[in-house]
């Protein structure tokens, strides 16, 4: 399973990137400008034209004639094929995109020290025990969180489903859990058929700027 995974710099003004505005959807443009953060504005530009060059790149066509549709819980899809699936999601400066002709759903988070109030809060019974006796928990607190978010984008039923009603350590739930640590992040692919591995390919927005 092949991951894209860019980093944008949100130490750059925006004015720096307003140039790549026409490359995305009059949506998106009107999004952004009602974002405040210009580091939100940065994340809501890159995040589409990541989606945008894997999807061109995929399919061979052109940015402007990717039209995108969204499910009844804004799970987005592309009209120029149904049966292509694909996902994206961000940390702090770190954006991650999969796709395949599967349901598939991708969580990327920063680590950082797990909250084990937060893991009894919402978690199962299991998942919580699993972190509260290793040896890594903010890691695998990690694992554990992404994992969920990444089972709830493949199902593209958002937050109407809570994080405590499954259990991700538990194999019934027949899909595949991939994670990887990326230096500062960690990163799960969950999907409906089986991954063998996970191939990221790390860039910087200045790297995906030049392909554009």
């Amino acid at each position: 399973m092949n991951v894209i995974v860019v980093y944008a710099d949100l130490l750059k003004p925006f004015a720096e990137y307003e140039k790549y505005l026409p490359l995305v959807s009059s949506e998106r443009q009107e999004k952004i400008s009602r974002l405040k953060a210009e580091k939100d504005k940065i994340i809501s530009l890159c995040t589409e034209l990541l989606i945008r060059h894997a999807i061109s790149q995929r399919f061979t066509i052109p940015f402007s004639e990717i039209i995108f549709g969204y499910g009844e819980h804004g799970k987005p899809y592309i009209l120029n094929d149904r049966d292509y699936c694909f996902s994206v999601s961000h940390s702090d400066n770190c954006i991650a995109f999969t796709g395949g002709n599967f349901p598939i759903g991708i969580d990327v988070e920063r680590i950082s020290r797990g909250n084990i109030k937060i893991a009894k809060r919402f978690f199962t019974a299991n998942e919580y025990n699993f972190i509260k006796t290793s040896k890594e928990p903010s890691e695998d607190f990690c694992k554990i969180w992404t994992s969920k978010e990444a089972y709830l984008k493949m199902l593209g039923v958002g937050l109407s489903k809570s994080l405590g009603s499954f259990d991700v350590t538990d194999k019934s739930l027949g899909c595949c859990f991939r994670t990887k640590r990326l230096s500062e992040f960690m990163l799960t692919v969950c999907a409906e058929k089986i991954i063998n591995e996970i191939i990221v390919n790390e860039m910087d927005f200045e790297s995906l700027f030049n392909v554009i």
